[in-house]
């Protein structure tokens, strides 16, 4: 288990499974595999998975993310694994650059790219970056946030600090970012962290159960929202 600054987001349940599957059905997914979809860990291949285009609200900014999962075979690639980019285009070009690349390593030769909204005002992208282990259920999510009119994009450790905060002492959770607030706070699910084999949530787990949270990240704090909080939409795909 990875510590983070102070709360682990590391998973280890059946979220994250051997192999990972590809992201055909999710168009705002780039997680790219070199196995095939039905998890039996049948090798078909090199592979690229590609999101859908995320317009912000008022159109002047564009976003996708792809991942390249490379098959075995080359002397430097003895397994599977990814290079996962996210590219955005903006007010001054509409040509798309690379802001963020996401490399293999030893320890997570899978990863890939969820984009999951623009802020309703201002020019910031949240997403979620994955990594995984190839055949082992073991992997975590980051959530992070760029900020399309400077250029930067957040630590990975935004929500970790939040619950740290909140929390005031290390814990675990498993983290996943839904979207935006209409006042353009972030939007989480924290759900329980279970110990390998364990039906009890561990004892440093941040929460009981799952719900929805509300995160600063500017600050950063956190409140719980309701478990039938809506969670709106404003960035729009592109056709």
């Amino acid at each position: 288990m990875i510590a983070i600054v102070a709360v682990c987001s590391h998973l280890l349940s059946g979220s994250q499974v051997q192999p990972r599957p590809t992201s055909k059905d999710k168009p705002l997914s780039a997680n790219a595999s070199c196995y095939d979809d039905a998890a039996t860990g049948k090798l078909v291949g090199s592979r690229t998975s590609r999101t859908s285009v995320l317009v912000s609200p008022d159109g002047r900014f564009q976003a996708y993310a792809e991942s390249d999962a490379v098959a075995p075979g080359l002397a430097n690639r003895p397994e599977c694994s990814n290079t996962s980019r996210l590219l955005v285009a903006g007010r001054d070009s509409r040509k798309f650059q690379i802001v963020l690349t996401i490399e293999t390593s030893p320890e997570s030769l899978g990863n890939g790219i969820d984009l999951i909204d623009w802020s309703p005002k201002g020019h910031r992208l949240l997403l979620a970056q994955g990594s995984w282990q190839y055949f082992s259920d073991v992997g975590e999510t980051r959530v992070r946030i760029y900020d399309a009119d400077s250029g930067s994009l957040s630590s990975g450790s935004i929500v970790d600090e939040a619950f740290s905060r909140y929390v005031r002492k290390t814990c675990a959770g498993i983290f996943q970012p839904v979207g935006f607030s209409s006042s353009g706070k972030i939007i989480v699910t924290a759900a329980p962290f279970f110990e390998v084999g364990e039906d009890k949530p561990a004892g440093d787990s941040c929460v009981q159960k799952k719900g929805f949270w509300l995160i600063d990240s500017a600050i950063p704090t956190l409140s719980q929202l309701p478990d039938n909080y809506r969670v709106e939409r404003y960035a729009k795909v592109a056709s």
